[in-house]
């Protein structure tokens, strides 16, 4: 009460020394007057209450006084470990027995190396000689003296001990798939019983082995459950289940592949759904492999082994009876790829225009612009006038499409790497058809999607689709040649992951009028192009496990489609199982990845946000020169050479 009583004065002090200030010269004697006054108020205010204050600080220190002795029989007496530290050099000045059974030396910074005295958190946990401790912060502030720090530790080692149990033997979820059930089941010449037998063998040895559980629910498909202790050591062992399934002799040539989805989970049921998550994604991916989703994170294993070819065509024809009849249902058609398009990308744009327009459905292939890969087909279509409405900018389809079109994606699946992603936001019949092995962070609100990593190219697909869509359907000789171009692209004219339905589709396309002269003119190079490649080739560093990495220079026109013909290139060779080339733009770093199938270099350019194929990857970073981008790939390289010593 008192205190307010003096800021009342203060405040009446104030009022006449600022009186004083605006009063007439004439009446100077008043404002004199009004000035001292002024003055000694605020002075005796001043003293008043000096004196009140330490009149409270002398009744607070016979308190402690009095009960100084209460105090330290109760701070010495009491079992919790207790200290006080000065904040600036960490010197103990005083421990009770407690705390000095744990440690007698005179400094706590010697006790906990990292801790920083100077800036004590509120609250933190140490393990110190096999203990837990919760260790807690208090200042304490004194008037006559630098401040100390009061800690005090609360042994915590029992809770740690079961929580630590709790998270070793939580529940997780796997799931074990025989990927080519189907090819075992159907080749008379394998003895399917006998090798499924074995698989179900290993599955039963591994479980075992990690106190697990296992049942068979479908042929070629198994359920496990295991502790998450054990989890973690299957997967810092790397899933050595797959392996071992190779080595089953079929009797033939074909391997037993093997997929494996672990879901990290708290929850058991969380756990199954997250295991069935990454299924789909290590299935979309080709098979093969590993995959551990832990959260919203993804980790892959395996994968290394270069897929069959596919022999079934009950997907393709099953995707285009459902694409024909979204077509009839709906509105105008968007057809959009990636960025920088190729000629895999928009020859499949055409053959799904095609498609469109046989069932009266308008049609347009959204472009951010032309590229050396895909100037040639242009220049041909605005030759004849084709290209006009057709090929529009992201920013005009934006304006023109309505609820009901449909928004069609080709040669890739991951938003980001689309022309626009916010067409995606306006879409609400989205399909996706891509040949690349399914990424993390792929389209998922897709009405319709055909995601094929054992095909060589969207294209290829693309030509498929077209052969059932309709019995009627007569592709252009030039979308035709576009399609054949986009194959021989993504093949290297027929070189790597080749299928006997790959020439199946270009036969197809032949028949239907591909020109071999146009083919050929789409993806051939200038001869400035071909002389800067020789000089991307000319600067590679060959690695000893066989993998080159090389660089373009920002200067160098083109950069992008040097740095990805520069790198195949690099594969005719001979020693070189895989090569990296990095690209410099203006704004990014891309990296294109080729190997013949003993590296896969989608697992390595995965890590930097990219994705792809196991022979043929690519990636991009943004806000980087090359030589930064560099630093960046070279440790993935290293890591995975080390984790596949085999090389």
């Amino acid at each position: 009460m008192k205190r307010y009583q003096g800021l009342l004065i203060f405040l009446g002090a104030f009022v006449l020394v600022a009186a004083a200030a605006f009063l007439p010269l004439r009446m100077y004697w008043f404002a004199l007057t009004a000035l001292v006054a002024g003055i000694l108020l605020f002075a005796v205010t001043f003293l008043w209450l000096m004196q009140i204050s330490n009149k409270e600080q002398r009744l607070m220190d016979r308190v402690f006084r009095e009960n100084d002795s209460a105090v330290a029989l109760l701070v010495n007496e009491v079992t919790v470990p207790a200290l006080l530290f000065d904040p600036v050099t960490g010197r103990i000045g005083w421990r009770n027995p407690a705390f000095a059974e744990i440690y007698d030396g005179k400094y706590i910074t010697d006790l906990l190396e990292t801790y920083n005295p100077a800036r004590p958190a509120n609250s933190l946990q140490e393990v110190v000689r096999g203990n837990t401790y919760q260790i807690m912060n208090l200042v304490v502030p004194r008037r006559h003296a630098k401040q100390m720090i009061l800690q005090y530790w609360l042994d915590r080692t029992e809770a740690a001990h079961y929580q630590r149990l709790y998270t070793e033997q939580r529940p997780y979820t796997a799931l074990i798939y025989v990927d080519n059930y189907e090819e075992l089941t159907r080749d008379a010449e394998i003895r399917s019983t006998a090798v499924l037998a074995e698989v179900e063998g290993l599955v039963s040895e591994l479980c075992k082995r990690l106190d697990g559980v296992y049942r068979r629910y479908e042929n070629g498909r198994f359920l496990l459950i295991l502790e998450a202790k054990q989890a973690e050591l299957l997967e810092q062992e790397k899933f050595p289940l797959i392996e071992a399934a190779h080595r089953i002799d079929t009797g033939t040539g074909t391997v037993v592949s093997l997929s494996l989805a672990l879901g990290a989970a708290p929850r058991l049921a969380q756990s199954e759904q997250d295991a069935r998550q990454a299924m789909e994604l290590a299935l979309g991916r080709g098979g093969d492999q590993a995959v551990v989703k832990d959260g919203g994170d993804y980790r892959f294993y395996g994968g290394r082994r270069q897929q069959d070819a596919r022999q079934s065509r009950v997907k393709a024809r099953l995707f285009s009876k459902a694409l024909a009849q979204l077509f009839e249902n709906s509105g105008d058609v968007f057809i959009m790829g990636h960025k920088n398009s190729d000629m895999d990308c928009f020859g499949s744009a055409l053959g799904i225009m095609t498609c469109a327009n046989h069932v009266g459905r308008h049609a347009y292939i959204v472009l951010d612009g032309s590229n050396s890969m895909i100037e040639d087909a242009l220049h041909r279509m605005e030759q004849d006038g084709s290209a006009e409405g057709l090929i529009i900018t992201p920013e005009e389809a934006a304006q023109m499409m309505q609820p009901n079109s449909v928004l069609v994606i080709v040669d890739t699946q991951r938003a980001s790497n689309t022309v626009a992603p916010e067409l995606l936001q306006r879409g609400e019949r989205i399909v996706v058809i891509d040949h690349h092995r399914r990424s993390a962070d792929y389209i998922d609100n897709s009405t319709l999607h055909y995601l094929e990593s054992r095909s060589s190219s969207a294209s290829e697909m693309v030509t498929e689709v077209l052969q059932y869509f309709a019995d009627n359907v007569k592709p252009a000789s030039f979308t035709c040649s576009a399609l054949l171009a986009g194959i021989t692209t993504d093949t290297k004219q027929f070189a790597f992951n080749v299928g006997s339905r790959t020439f199946e589709a270009a036969g197809y396309l032949r028949r239907n009028g591909a020109d071999l002269g146009s083919v050929k003119s789409m993806y051939q190079n200038d001869f400035d192009s071909f002389v800067h490649c020789a000089e991307v080739v000319a600067h590679a560093t060959i690695r000893r496990s066989g993998i080159a990495v090389s660089y373009c220079e920002k200067t160098i026109p083109d950069s992008r489609l040097i740095c990805a013909q520069a790198a195949d290139d690099l594969l005719g060779i001979r020693g070189i199982k895989a090569a990296f080339v990095l690209a410099e733009t203006d704004d990014l770093v891309a990296i294109s990845g080729r190997s013949f199938g003993d590296i896969n270099v989608q697992m390595i350019l995965e890590k930097l946000g990219g994705g792809g194929h196991l022979t043929m990857a690519g990636a991009q970073i943004n806000g980087v020169t090359w030589q930064e981008a560099m630093k960046k790939l070279l440790p993935l390289i290293e890591e995975y050479e080390k984790e596949n010593s085999d090389l």
